[in-house]
């Protein structure tokens, strides 16, 4: 089934559903197939390793919720992991400001430029 179609039949909470599913109890494909997968992906690292190493299967094969296991968090200790996060985004994506580089007493009359010089791309140009 290509993309497009996956996308018109399913819903997105059909779609959070089988991808729940294939996380915990592995694959929907075609069965297996992922053991084929791994078997060529050790055929292609064989050649690339020292002489006498072998490829191993289990670095090869994907293991389906298999992870790590994460400790469940009460909803205070969510809470506080929500806003150590917020915290953390905001300090690092602050608002520009603009600054004024003019004082008050030397404020030009709207559309009048200032030249004080060649700008720094006009300077290169005139080097090359």
């Amino acid at each position: 089934m290509p993309p497009h179609e996956v996308l018109e039949r399913f819903t997105e909470g059909e779609m959070v559903n089988l991808i729940a599913y294939e996380n915990l109890y592995g694959q929907l494909g075609p069965e297996r197939l992922d053991t084929l997968v791994a078997r060529l992906g050790m055929d292609v690292v064989a050649p690339h390793l020292k002489r006498g190493q072998k490829p191993k299967f289990e670095d090869h094969l994907i293991t389906w919720g298999a992870g790590k296991k994460k400790q469940k968090m009460s909803p205070q200790e969510m809470l506080a992991e929500a806003k150590a996060i917020s915290k953390a985004y905001k300090a690092g994506h602050k608002p520009t400001r603009k600054k004024s580089t003019q004082q008050q007493g030397d404020q030009k009359p709207p559309g009048s430029k200032t030249t004080s010089g060649p700008s720094a791309i006009q300077r290169r140009r005139r080097r090359s």
